[in-house]
């Protein structure tokens, strides 16, 4: 099979020509789509001498069941499906996951949601489900998201309003696109002091805030705008949470995945299939709209990683692997 992969420590990803996954007790899948993330080159970032190696890029997979295992009594080959592919990577025509291992959470594809809109949910889609429940994210409260154009910000938007919250966004340039996700109100970071705007403009404080940008010295000042009693999320391990206690702000570092990725992160609490089905249906009831920015072919991996890596991609990108 063709896939984008590392073969051994120090080389760059390149397409490669490896052997379809044996997998034995999992599910087989033949992948249609892979959606990108920010966390794929991340991880290859992040590779030792100990890694498995071939090691297949990305996570987030749409494609058919090709393989049923032995007991497996709920789905059936032909069936489509959409997750994450932790052990086998998704940047390939085919790959694996194991049902029941939290960390490979997948769920059916609504007839109504395409193989590529699929691929585009999981990783940033759990993330922000995930985000707004440990928040307590309900109708009323004042959120806001800040990095709120981005592939997780983006669903963060569209699923808290379509809980009745009042949504703030703040953006870098994207002022018109967050409009269109429905955040109320939108500031630009390259024309104004955020911080200094929403105090003014919130002067008692917002209930929550999804800080999906902001570094250790900077998200201190986020506490400026909370209310006593709200909560804070990091995306990137970069909150406090003694000292954001002490300001009687709850704070969580949320790791991307199923398990921290640092011993400052907590849990994901929608990395599971229930929460992949739930964000499906969001989808194709039209609560949320998957905005896909960039389409390549397997063979278009490596530069599109490159340009999302500058920060040169707008809206989500996907990875045709098969028809």
């Amino acid at each position: 099979m063709r896939a984008f992969a590392v073969r051994s420590l120090r080389e760059p990803p390149a397409l490669q020509d490896l052997p379809i996954p044996a997998a034995n007790g999992a599910l087989l899948i033949r992948t249609t789509h892979a959606g990108v993330n920010p966390f794929d080159y991340k991880l290859v970032d992040q590779l030792t001498a100990t890694s498995r190696y071939p090691f297949v890029l990305g996570v987030d997979f749409a494609g058919v069941v090709e393989r049923v295992p032995a007991g497996e009594r709920d789905l059936r080959t032909g069936e489509r499906i959409f997750g994450i592919a932790r052990t086998y990577g998704s940047y390939a025509e085919y790959t694996a996951v194991a049902p029941g291992v939290r960390i490979e959470p997948f769920a059916r594809i609504p007839e109504a949601v395409t193989d590529e809109q699929a691929a585009a949910l999981p990783m940033p889609g759990t993330t922000a489900l995930g985000s707004l429940k440990l928040m307590r994210v309900t109708a009323g409260q004042r959120v806001v998201v800040m990095g709120a154009t981005g592939g997780v910000g983006g669903y963060a938007v569209q699923m808290a309003r379509a809980r009745g919250a009042h949504v703030i966004a703040t953006v870098r340039g994207d002022v018109d696109e967050a409009r269109r996700l429905g955040a109320e109100e939108v500031y630009d970071t390259n024309t104004v002091d955020v911080i200094d705007a929403l105090r003014g403009a919130h002067p008692g404080g917002v209930d929550a805030v999804l800080d999906l940008v902001n570094r250790k010295d900077a998200i201190r000042r986020d506490a400026d705008i909370i209310k006593a009693g709200g909560a804070l999320i990091s995306t990137v391990y970069a909150a406090d949470v003694p000292w954001f206690a002490e300001r009687h702000i709850t704070a969580y570092n949320m790791s991307s995945g199923a398990t921290s990725d640092s011993a400052a992160a907590h849990t994901n609490p929608a990395t599971s299939p229930r929460a992949l089905s739930q964000i499906a249906h969001m989808l194709s009831s039209g609560a949320i709209t998957a905005r896909i920015g960039s389409r390549v072919g397997l063979d278009g991996a490596g530069e599109l990683l490159e340009t999302l890596r500058k920060g040169g991609l707008q809206g989500k990108a996907v990875i045709r692997i098969s028809p």
